[in-house]
C-alpha cells in the first residue's frame, strides 16, 4: 500500500470522518449508557470486529487507489455499511427512550444501500482488472518471465528482446518481422531540471503509451535509460514507420506534470525502423537499428 495517496482523498477521509462523528452523536447523545452488567460483551466483540474490519478495508482501498470514480465508489459503499455496523456496535452500549428507539429500526437502511454500492464498484473494480490483464497481454506476447522485467517500466529488459528476436529469426526465412528502436530526445535534461523520481515516472508513463499503440503479437522492451525497443511480426519496413509515427504522435501529445509545476511539459521522440534480413543475426539488426537512430539524433 502507498500511504502517500492518503493525501489526494481528503474528501473521502472526510466521509469517513462524518459516519464516524455522526453515528457517535446519534448513538450517545440519543440513548443512556447501560451498566457493564447489561453489556453483552460477546456480541461487543463480534460486532465492534465487523465495524473496525469495515474501516480497516477503507483505508487499505484508500492507500491502494489513485483517485477517481472506482474508488470513490468503493468507499462510499464502504461508509454507508461502516455507518449501520458502527449504529449497530454502539447500541450495544447505550438503550434509547423511547423517542429514539427508531434509530435501533433504521440501522440496517444504510447497510443495505450500500451493499448495493458496493455490488455496482465490484462490477467497476472487475471492468478495470479486465483492461489491465490485455496490457499485461501486450506485454508478454506468451510468456511471463518476471526476472527478466524492468523494474521502472514494469517492460522486459534487451536480454528478453534477444530471445524473441532469434525465435522471430528461426521462423521460416527470419525476414518477415520488422524492429523498431524508440529514444526520447533530451531526457537528460528533464532528470536534471526534475529529478530522476520524476524522470522514471515519465519513464512508465511513456511505457504504458506505447503499449496502448502496439498490438497483442507485438512486444515492447526498454533497451536503456531513455529508449525502447519494438518487435513487429508479421511487419514490413513501412508498416513499422507508420506505427513509429503513430506512437511519436501519442508521445507529443502526453502532458506530463511533474510534481514541481502546475504546468504539462510536452516531449519529442525520435525513432528508427529495420527489418530483417534473410540469415540476418540478433545482434546485427540490433546494431543496425542502434546506429540508425544515432545517426537520426546527430543531425
Amino acid at each position: 500500500m502507498n500511504f502517500s495517496l492518503l493525501a489526494r482523498h481528503q474528501r473521502l477521509i472526510s466521509l469517513v470522518a462524518a459516519c464516524l462523528s455522526v453515528s457517535i452523536s446519534l448513538s450517545f447523545g440519543l440513548g443512556e449508557l447501560k451498566s457493564w452488567q447489561q453489556i453483552e460483551w460477546l456480541d461487543v466483540l463480534g460486532e465492534g470486529s465487523v465495524a473496525l474490519l469495515s474501516l480497516v478495508w477503507i483505508m487499505a482501498i484508500l492507500a491502494s487507489r489513485p483517485a477517481g470514480k472506482g474508488t470513490t465508489v468503493l468507499v462510499v459503499g464502504l461508509s454507508c455499511f461502516l455507518f449501520s455496523a458502527l449504529l449497530d456496535w454502539f447500541d450495544e452500549f447505550v438503550h434509547y427512550q423511547a423517542a429514539a428507539e427508531g434509530l435501533s429500526v433504521i440501522e440496517s437502511v444504510p447497510a443495505a444501500f450500500g451493499m448495493f454500492i458496493m455490488s455496482y464498484a465490484l462490477y467497476q473494480w472487475h471492468q478495470e482488472q479486465l483492461a489491465l490483464n490485455r496490457q499485461l497481454q501486450r506485454r508478454e506476447t506468451g510468456w511471463r518471465e518476471h526476472q527478466q522485467i524492468d523494474f521502472i517500466t514494469q517492460l522486459y529488459r534487451i536480454d528478453y528482446m534477444r530471445g524473441q528476436i532469434d525465435m522471430q529469426l528461426r521462423t521460416k526465412d527470419g525476414s518477415d518481422f520488422s524492429i523498431v528502436m524508440l529514444d526520447i530526445d533530451n531526457f537528460d535534461g528533464f532528470n536534471r531540471r526534475f529529478g530522476t523520481g520524476e524522470g522514471d515516472r515519465l519513464l512508465r508513463e511513456m511505457s504504458e503509451l506505447i503499449l496502448m499503440n502496439l498490438r497483442n503479437t507485438d512486444l515492447a522492451c526498454r533497451y536503456a535509460g531513455d529508449r525502447f525497443i519494438l518487435l513487429l511480426p508479421n511487419t514490413d519496413l513501412s508498416q513499422a514507420q507508420e506505427l513509429a509515427q503513430q506512437i511519436k504522435a501519442a508521445i507529443g501529445h502526453l502532458a506530463f506534470k511533474p510534481a514541481q509545476q502546475a504546468t504539462a511539459v510536452y516531449h519529442t521522440l525520435s525513432f528508427a525502423a529495420e527489418m530483417a534480413r534473410v540469415n540476418d543475426e540478433v545482434e546485427a539488426i540490433i546494431s543496425r537499428v542502434n546506429q540508425q537512430l544515432n545517426a537520426a539524433k546527430s543531425l
